[in-house]
């Protein structure tokens, strides 16, 4: 997480290639004629005629973003970039904030559909809420990109973590922690989101297959805490008192997990318990600083942002129609322990740059 070699250089790479592939380039002087907008070009297209239909395909059209709800880094963060981004291509940006509640996210992206943008940015509560939303949208000719948590209805992209992925390595270091070799109780706790997310569910498969293959971990509670600190502490409280000798609590998002690393610590079992989370916000670096957090694995969330401008620019530019394409990009996974949390650009706070995955 840590230096030049980052996800946005690599989806900009692509984003050019794919415009490069599409259109052709040459060396030429002035466009001729500018290809209409969302047309492809030809590929002897002169270099001027490529940048003028760069251009012209992002200018003035609207991008939209519908989180699940601001107020956290997470959001604040993504939100931030899009708008950045966005607005440097030429485009307008709008955001519609649910504030975290299911239907009004459903009738924001609604709303969006009989405005036409063109292109929309969703973050999905579950694998379902918005699946049919999605396929209208596209229908209706706008460019749909989800992130960091799927749908069933798979649309034009996705970016995010690698959810599989961040189980099992989440799962392993538990196992590391917890497992056979160790002289512990073998008791984990999970603390998931919204139980039907695709963040949750995917993660959950990633683990499976590492706890699959130790069965001696014995998961003492898998409940979910709906990405809120507050159920999480509660939850959690609950389980320490029930299994004093827990090893180890895992929480799916590091603004949720602070909560159980808050009653684990009033339970004066911080040390005994080993709390891991996902997300890299200041919150897992100031919990790492703090001895909350044992370790956290960072996703990349300001890239992310940058990633979906570039790939909402090379859609545009494609002459693709909405809905033909399916696409992702996972970001980078970096573990954040005692030993690197210190280091610049390690977390971000949703106000000013931070993690340059290195």
């Amino acid at each position: 997480m840590r230096k030049a070699h980052s996800a946005a250089a690599r989806i900009g790479a692509l984003a050019a290639a794919a415009a490069l592939v599409a259109s052709g380039c040459s060396t030429g002087g002035a466009a001729d004629a500018p290809a209409a907008s969302g047309a492809q070009l030809p590929a002897t297209a002169s270099a001027g005629q490529l940048r003028d239909h760069a251009i012209q395909s992002m200018k003035g059209k609207t991008a939209a973003f519908v989180p699940v709800g601001m107020g956290t880094p997470l959001t604040e963060e993504w939100n931030r970039q899009l708008a950045r981004g966005f607005k440097a291509a030429g485009m307008n940006y709008v955001l519609r904030d649910p504030n975290w509640d299911t239907a009004k996210q459903a009738e924001a992206v609604q709303s969006l559909i009989n405005e036409k943008p063109a292109v929309l940015v969703v973050h999905n509560f579950d694998v379902q809420i918005l699946a049919k939303l999605i396929q209208q949208a596209q229908q209706a000719g706008i460019y749909v990109i989800q992130i960091n948590m799927v749908s069933n209805y798979k649309s034009d992209a996705f970016v995010g973590a690698d959810t599989i992925d961040l189980g099992r390595r989440i799962a392993t270091d538990i196992v590391t922690q917890c497992g056979k070799d160790t002289s512990t109780s073998h008791e984990v706790q999970i603390v998931q989101g919204d139980a039907t997310s695709g963040f949750t569910l995917d993660v959950m498969a990633g683990a499976k297959e590492v706890f699959g293959q130790n069965p001696e971990i014995k998961l003492v509670s898998v409940q979910a805490a709906n990405w809120d600190r507050t159920k999480a502490h509660d939850i959690t409280a609950t389980v320490i008192q029930q299994h004093p000798n827990l090893c180890a609590s895992w929480g799916f998002w590091d603004q949720m997990q602070y909560g159980a690393a808050t009653a684990i610590k009033e339970a004066g079992k911080i040390g005994q318990v080993k709390v891991f989370t996902s997300d890299h916000s200041q919150i897992t670096c100031e919990g790492v600083r703090d001895g909350l957090f044992f370790e956290s694995y960072g996703y990349s969330v300001p890239t992310q942002g940058s990633d979906i401008v570039s790939i909402a620019k090379s859609l545009l530019q494609s002459g693709q129609a909405p809905g033909t394409s399916r696409v992702a990009d996972y970001t980078p996974l970096v573990k954040i322990d005692k030993s690197n949390w210190q280091q610049p650009n390690m977390c971000y706070d949703g106000k000013k740059d931070g993690l340059t995955v290195s």
